[in-house]
């Protein structure tokens, strides 16, 4: 909570005092004004339109006290005026008001009426407390009035609310209400999409993005595969509340209204643009600075007024990572205004509030654990696969190597299988495709010399195998196993997970 000592706040408040023997309910009669939190501090001319009946018919030279007590704020200036009602005239006043008090956060006065002329018999007086000069504490305050009309000063001065702990209000003249709240006037949301890097693509994992994936994901199709290149990870949308809060002027505030349109604003997205994404783009327009792990844009928010779309463009010769990214939006405020309530008017940072991503809920394949979302995310690029590695397959003679992959999961999996043998070694089988391991099931490839094919003569015949199966991490686990035909001994190698290193 930012906290702003002895600061002033001026409000220009018009009061009406209405007299009629305690008959009087809902004495003050105002709506909640709601103004910007990013309204700086101090500032002038806020006006607020409260009523105020007093609920007391007076008698000729008859002197009350007066009081308004405010919380979440203290009084530091009243001029009340009195404008007289039922054809009394201003000239021959019959309710006057007197010096004003204050007694920290109160502030009393006397109500005096005329000490020889008629007093009128409905009198509907009205007070007016001009430029009422409030001290506010915070941005984040609520300010209430508590009212009521007493027979001494000593009660005024403490304005208690109406009620049991307070015999000493005249009957009927209390009231307490809600003036002055402050609120955002703007939200910037970021609303992170979740786009899935396959596996799938035989010639590089994770070269492109997977088809279908959440509504709104895709971008455009890559002419050189049946994947995808482009993948938009994020919108970042300007929202305001349902009745904008106003302004130094009384004015609901707009986007025009509270930034700088002149100043340089950057946005920046931080995350992942190295040499795998050949293009990075805020509503199609490159950045203007760019590094491997970050990119900004000079923009105008009240450009932001729509929704942009942060897009990745993957090159099929190159990996997708998997990762985060994170929006931050630095700007400066209009003169009289201020950015996450720093008085200073120099560039702040914007704080970005996340928006709920459905599409993470309902994907074609929501089997992959999500990440939890952090403020400001700005979307998330994830694999659907897992690749488990055997860092040495051979079949001796007299022995039998086997390779198992296990699916716990509800959905069938398909995988591929990659040899890699040695330095100097030529393989002319490549990827070996086809495989399903069933939901809840195990798939046991017997023999190894099925799969270690097509080694160049004189070769030995021992490589690496990797298993990219299509299913998240911790679904699926992958084992190799040699036997001995003879003896029948065997040894089991559980096969490491080469994306975290993990068995």
């Amino acid at each position: 909570m930012k906290f702003f000592n002895k600061q002033t706040l001026a409000l220009a408040i018009v009061g009406a005092l209405a007299s009629s023997n305690a008959l009087s309910a809902n004495l003050i009669q105002t709506a909640n004004t709601v103004y910007a939190k990013e309204i700086k501090m101090p500032v002038t001319g806020l006006s607020l339109n409260v009523a105020w009946k007093v609920g007391y018919n007076f008698n000729t030279n008859e002197t009350r006290y007066a009081c308004v007590r405010l919380e979440g704020a203290q009084p530091a200036a009243i001029v009340p005026t009195v404008t007289q009602a039922d054809g009394i005239t201003s000239a021959s006043p019959t309710l006057t008001a007197g010096t004003v008090n204050a007694n920290g956060n109160v502030a009393f006065f006397t109500l005096s009426s005329n000490p020889t002329g008629a007093i009128p018999s409905t009198a509907a007086y009205q007070v007016q407390l001009n430029n009422l000069l409030i001290d506010v504490a915070s941005r984040d305050t609520t300010v209430t009035a508590t009212v009521g009309l007493y027979d001494n000063p000593a009660a005024a001065g403490q304005c208690l609310a109406e009620g049991p702990a307070n015999p000493q209000l005249i009957a009927g003249t209390g009231d307490t209400k809600k003036l002055l709240t402050f609120e955002p006037s703007y939200a910037f949301l970021t609303d992170p999409n979740k786009a899935i890097a396959s596996v799938d693509n035989l010639n590089t994992p994770y070269a492109g993005f997977k088809n279908p994936v959440p509504a709104g994901g895709l971008v455009s199709p890559n002419a050189n595969n049946a994947y995808l290149a482009k993948a938009q990870v994020n919108l970042l949308t300007y929202g305001t509340p349902a009745t904008a809060p106003r302004g130094i002027n009384g004015v609901p505030v707009t986007l025009a209204t509270l930034f700088d349109t002149a100043a340089t604003n950057v946005l920046t997205i931080d995350g992942d643009f190295d040499a795998w994404a050949t293009a990075k783009t805020f509503a199609t327009v490159a950045p203007t600075t760019s590094t491997a792990t970050s990119a900004s844009w000079n923009v105008n928010p009240t450009a932001l007024n729509g929704n942009f779309a942060v897009v990745v463009n993957s090159s099929s010769a190159n990996e997708i990572p998997a990762g985060g990214y994170i929006a931050s939006l630095k700007a400066k405020a209009n003169t009289g205004y201020t950015l996450n309530y720093n008085d200073a008017n120099a560039g702040q940072m914007v704080t970005l509030s996340p928006k709920l991503d459905e599409s993470i809920e309902a994907g074609a394949d929501n089997q992959i654990e999500d990440i939890a979302y952090a403020e400001a995310s700005a979307g998330q690029i994830v694999q659907d696969g897992v690749r488990l590695q055997a860092p040495l397959v051979q079949v001796p003679t007299g022995w039998l190597s086997r390779l198992v992959i296990t699916n716990t999961g509800n959905k069938d999996r398909t995988f591929f299988l990659t040899v890699q043998g040695e330095d100097g070694t030529a393989i002319t089988t490549g990827n070996l495709t086809g495989y399903v391991v069933k939901a809840k099931k195990t798939y046991v490839i017997e023999d190894m010399n099925s799969v270690l094919q097509g080694f160049n003569a004189g070769a030995k015949t021992r490589a690496t195998v990797v298993a990219t199966v299509a299913g998240p991490e911790k679904e699926i686990k992958g084992l190799y196993q040699i036997v001995n035909t003879t003896n029948m001994s065997l040894s089991n190698y559980v096969m490491v997970n080469q994306d975290s290193g993990g068995h």
